[in-house]
């Protein structure tokens, strides 16, 4: 038997019998779709008459599938991509009852012009994840992902998930030309990231030029990945990211987290004049010291500990990141018992083959007991003859 507490008039409160699983309160918002088994799951989903729908998930295993069981291909090859204001909940207070499982998705599942997607795809108005475990595929760039093009702005809250075996746990991103100047607004509470290439990625990257992303998180674990998450607008120019971290875990990953304004990774492109700023709050980047990693499908890393900042990164060439700025900013943070540095800046960084750009700078703020981290600066890697990137800390 469940109960709830209800208020009724002058202040007097009761409790009243709830019928079936007790389900997150935003679900019993609108209108609202109740499914028990994976194909009532697709059939919802699937379904535009369910636009701003909040599909409630029933306890149990829905293991996604590139077919029917009549063998006939299901729509988005498997994948689950949501409506417009259409959200998922599990059941509230135990993450584990509902288990989406993907790994028998295939590679065709993720595939999309632009590289892979997501097991569960956002993008269209505001969308919410909720109560409920996803067993990923490491063929998916993600289990859950922001890049489905539908407005100019998109809202979505991820709350009290878990995420493991995927590419990213999730994937906050602007992809490509199409989502140039998309404003995304996240909020990510209470959930679990691991065994990935990275848990929590937020990035306009490839041509998202403009691209404007706030990430509000808090109360997040990350851990058994390579980075336990990165922020970076990679390949696109003149965009922002914000990202407020609250007592948020960063560990047992090999890097903690990479921060950096503009990255060109081995292919053509610029990351020109964007703008980064990560503020932490009793956030820890702590132990992470693996050397094992279970997802090959992501890039090459060389930076190992807790965290990592850069203002402008080239791969490889020169003089394709210019005027990007980062702001790091920590409030009784904890970051120690790492592999190789605990916190290291550089202002511009990138291969024996050149300069990766100018006019990159990189500051780093310490507050209260953040300011006995030790930090490692460099201006620039190689030595830029001009001066003009920099790492400034203040203590």
């Amino acid at each position: 038997m469940i109960y709830k507490l209800q208020l009724l008039k002058r202040g007097i409160a009761v409790l009243v019998f709830v019928a079936g699983p007790l389900t997150s309160v935003a679900a019993s918002a609108g209108s609202a779709v109740y499914v028990t088994d994976v194909e009532q799951l697709y059939a919802a989903v699937d379904n535009p008459a369910n636009t701003g729908a909040s599909v409630v998930l029933a306890p149990g295993i829905y293991p996604l599938s590139p077919t029917d069981p009549t063998g006939i291909a299901r729509p988005n090859r498997g994948r689950l991509e949501l409506q417009k204001d259409m959200s998922l909940y599990g059941v509230a207070g135990d993450r584990t009852a509902v288990v989406i499982d993907a790994g028998a998705l295939l590679q065709s599942s993720f595939s999309m012009p632009f590289g892979r997607t997501g097991v569960i795809r956002t993008g269209r108005g505001s969308n919410a994840v909720e109560w409920l475990t996803i067993h990923g595929n490491p063929l998916a760039a993600a289990a859950l992902e922001t890049d489905l093009v539908g407005a100019p702005e998109h809202h979505i809250r991820v709350a009290h998930v878990v995420a493991g075996d995927s590419a990213r746990g999730v994937d906050i991103r602007n992809i490509g030309a199409t989502m140039a100047g998309r404003r995304i607004d996240a909020e990510i509470v209470d959930s679990e990231f691991f065994r990935g290439v990275e848990g929590v990625r937020v990035i306009n990257l490839a041509g998202a030029h403009q691209g404007d992303i706030t990430v509000v998180m808090y109360g997040n674990r990350s851990y058994a990945n390579f980075l336990g998450c990165i922020v970076e607008n990679n390949r696109s120019s003149f965009a922002r990211i914000y990202v407020r971290s609250s007592g948020d875990r960063f560990e047992d990953n090999m890097l903690g987290c990479q921060i950096g304004g503009g990255l060109v990774l081995p292919v053509v492109g610029t990351a020109n004049s964007n703008s980064v700023v990560f503020e932490a709050h009793g956030t820890q980047f702590i132990d992470n010291r693996r050397t094992e990693f279970f997802n090959p499908t992501g890039p090459d890393f060389t930076h190992w500990g807790g965290l990592l900042v850069e203002g402008g990164t080239a791969v490889s060439g020169a003089g394709n990141t210019n005027g990007n700025t980062v702001t790091v900013s920590l409030w009784g943070c904890k970051v120690a018992g790492n592999l190789n540095i605990d916190l290291q800046a550089f202002g511009a960084h990138s291969g024996p083959t050149g300069i990766a750009g100018t006019d990159n700078h990189v500051s780093i703020e310490l507050h209260g007991v953040s300011k006995r981290i030790d930090v490692v600066s460099v201006d620039s890697s190689p030595e830029d003859p001009s001066g003009s990137n920099s790492v400034t800390v203040l203590r």
